[in-house]
């Protein structure tokens, strides 16, 4: 992010820094997509789940990717924050099991995170990014149940290649680890 200074800058510590970004957000988008394109392979595929997940590779990429436009950032900032709300409904329109609902919550409050990120505002209250941090830890904690649910289920007499049952699970939990790290070191 421009403001916040998330690692795209000049020195050879911040370029290895966004290079390592970059290959984390990236590597964990490709996953995503794998997934998206094998649901009938893997036992707990979620198209919605896997796109919005992928979708927040995408932009964290873009986030941290050294030479981007702040109009471009700004545009995907409304495109984002537009996909927070379609995810929340979706949490709260949608009949499914309690971990679906928390799942889809965490990605909606994830997309919102990204629109407030890509945003880059210059002035907020303290308080603001540091709540974004707390949403988003709270938010690896739902990433985190449901990698261990993953793992668990994935020992279960399944053909899936592990590595897309729980490299995504994991994937995401870094990518919202990284993030409430990068908005509350941003915030104080």
């Amino acid at each position: 992010m421009p403001g916040m200074d998330m690692g795209s800058g000049t020195n050879g510590g911040s370029t290895l820094l966004a290079l390592a970004e970059i290959a984390l957000f990236w590597s964990a988008t490709v996953v995503h997509v794998l997934r998206l394109l094998s649901p009938t392979r893997l036992p707990d595929t979620d198209r919605p789940t896997d796109a919005g997940h992928a979708v927040m590779g995408v932009g964290m990429t873009l986030m941290v990717f050294p030479g981007v436009s702040v109009g471009t950032l700004h545009a995907a900032a409304a495109g984002y924050a537009v996909l927070a709300v379609a995810y929340l409904g979706r949490t709260t329109l949608r009949r499914s099991a309690a971990q679906h609902r928390c799942q889809n919550a965490a990605i909606a409050a994830g997309l919102g995170a990204m629109a407030y990120m890509l945003a880059d505002p210059t002035h907020p209250p303290t308080w603001v990014p540091l709540g974004v941090a707390a949403v988003l830890a709270a938010c690896a904690l739902v990433h985190g149940r449901r990698l261990i649910d993953a793992r668990h289920r994935h020992g279960a007499a399944s053909r899936a290649p592990q590595m897309l049952v729980t490299v995504p699970h994991l994937g995401a939990l870094l990518m919202t680890v990284a993030m409430a790290a990068m908005v509350g070191i941003a915030g104080s």
